[in-house]
């Protein structure tokens, strides 16, 4: 009972904390100078948008709260809030800011870090900084073979998730990466039937994947 009030807890702070916040970043971030037919970041500051983001983050802060470890809940609740956001606005805009990502980074860093005095210890980190590496090793590679083709954000992007991912196992980090292409291709091959132009949002589906492996790897545990 009591391991349920934290959860909730957690889930109304992370979604009010995300809703409060989203609005004021949306509206301070800067235009990409290439950007063209692209809404602005400005004009997403909707009141819809503002809820769907805050219900994002409590409910996979609910579902971080029970199939994470507490040492990697940190990383978590970045990828909900954070990692959230962006793949939204990426669905919207098929943009990922890179000032946002930034400001992941420096989030996601601190949660690792945080991580260490909670019982992760050095381990924890330094399976979160490879993890990291290799998630965004991979997706350079990927973008490299695409010449361009696939978005230098989701390269960017990469590295939260997988950050995230290794902190709680390698295990974890390879279903989440699997599990991330899995999606998109689907979303591809669905785009391509129904014969949607335009550019492909990816970081979505791997935001969904992370989470899928999360699923995953917690009912199998």
């Amino acid at each position: 009972m009591i391991e349920a009030g934290w959860a909730v807890l957690a889930a109304v702070l992370a979604g009010s904390a995300t809703a409060a916040a989203t609005g004021p970043v949306l509206r301070a971030l800067p235009e990409p100078a290439k950007a063209w037919k692209k809404p602005s970041y400005r004009s997403l500051a909707t009141t819809p948008f503002v809820l769907v983001a805050g219900v994002l983050a409590a409910f996979t802060a609910v579902l971080s709260w029970n199939a994470v470890p507490t040492a990697a809940l940190p990383a978590w609740l970045v990828i909900g809030t954070c990692g959230g956001l962006l793949a939204m606005i990426d669905a919207r805009t098929t943009w990922l800011p890179l000032k946002l990502i930034q400001a992941a980074w420096l989030l996601m860093a601190g949660a690792v870090g945080l991580g260490w005095p909670l019982g992760g210890g050095w381990q924890l980190v330094a399976r979160a900084a490879g993890g990291a590496a290799v998630a965004g090793v991979l997706y350079f590679i990927v973008w490299l073979l695409t010449r361009g083709g696939f978005g230098f954000g989701d390269v960017r992007f990469a590295p939260l998730l997988g950050a995230a991912a290794a902190a709680c196992s390698w295990r974890l980090l390879i279903w989440a990466l699997a599990l991330g292409t899995l999606v998109g291709g689907v979303n591809g091959l669905v785009r391509l039937m129904t014969k949607r132009p335009g550019a492909f949002p990816y970081a979505p589906s791997m935001l969904a994947g992370a989470y899928l492996a999360l699923v995953v790897d917690w009912l199998g545990g």
